[in-house]
């Protein structure tokens, strides 16, 4: 009796330690996690399909951010002209309805073109962007929307810290205070600035899991950020900036940023060449997997903060 008693308890111990093993699975730096609708404890990130642009919708169980919103219009393609509604389409299939924050990383079309229509359409609490003043009519309606809808505005630059709920943060790497005052007093004075290198570019962290978000920053940016920063740019996922263009992601900044994947925003068949033959190489050899939006359609992130997930909808 005492023998099956033990042999009873024994089973029992490796079924129980099986069962730990199984719930604590991860292998690989893109092991599955759940990919449910309940993100009380998830961290979902989808860079949305807007065409040739930028929208990246994160939930952390605790707020909803939209980081750019792709343009109002197509400026490419086959529907060149026509009124571009990806965006809206994609956060009504999401069910959203209010935004926590909105964060337009610079005065582009493709990045801002329908920020005043989100916030117009749906329920916004703050708008977040480098405090540069533009020409641009995008980036005035939004400034008007914002102030007649009674939305907070705010402005961020290098140091700065974005709490975006349940842990998840959003450390500023750029603009510096230098390059804000700069390209405002050149803007001020009729003089040209480089708005690409005007965008917000900050990492965002939740646990073990990290990604930056680069906006449109090119290669001047990213020789100040590598000088400021090093080996703190590590992430495990990279947003290409520029759309995949030449004009960034430089052999230096993509070595120190390290990352396991690219996410790569454009549009299909675009004449602009996106994602250029010189990124596509660079991440091939350090072995860097990526998608694009153009062959992927939505891209989703989803992180438990130690383990991560990686798919297109196509």
């Amino acid at each position: 009796m005492l023998k099956n008693l033990l042999r009873n308890a024994f089973l029992l111990i490796v079924a129980l330690t099986m069962l730990l093993a199984g719930c604590g699975n991860t292998a690989g730096n893109t092991a599955a996690v759940d990919s449910g609708t309940n993100i009380d404890s998830q961290l979902i990130i989808k860079a949305i399909d807007v065409d040739q642009g930028d929208a990246y919708l994160i939930q952390t169980g605790a707020q909803v951010i939209l980081i750019d919103t792709g343009d109002d219009k197509y400026r490419d393609g086959e529907h060149k002209g026509e009124n571009n509604n990806k965006l809206f389409e994609a956060l009504d299939r999401e069910g959203i309805t209010h935004i926590n924050k909105l964060i337009v990383t610079h005065a582009h079309a493709d990045h801002m073109g329908c920020a005043a229509k989100v916030m117009k359409k749906y329920d916004v609490d703050e708008y977040i962007y480098n405090g540069i003043p533009s020409a641009s009519a995008h980036f005035r309606n939004a400034l008007k929307t914002a102030k007649a809808r009674g939305v907070d505005q705010t402005t961020v630059q290098a140091g700065d810290v974005l709490d975006f709920g349940k842990g998840v943060l959003f450390r500023v790497l750029s603009p510096s205070p230098q390059l804000v005052d700069k390209d405002t007093k050149a803007l001020n004075t009729g003089g040209k600035v480089n708005v690409n290198n005007e965008s917000i570019v900050g990492i965002l962290s939740f646990g073990n899991f990290t990604m930056m978000f680069t906006g449109d920053a090119e290669k001047d940016i990213e020789k100040e950020l590598l000088e400021k920063y090093g080996d703190g740019l590590a992430c495990k996922v990279y947003k290409t900036p520029h759309h995949g263009s030449h004009t960034s992601s430089s052999f230096q900044f993509v070595k120190a940023v390290h990352p396991e994947w690219g996410i790569i925003s454009c549009g299909k068949g675009n004449s602009y060449g996106h994602p250029h033959k010189e990124v596509r190489n660079l991440f091939k050899r350090y072995n860097i997997k990526y998608l694009t939006t153009a062959e992927s359609g939505t891209i989703t992130i989803i992180s438990d903060g130690n383990t991560y997930s990686v798919t297109g909808e196509q």
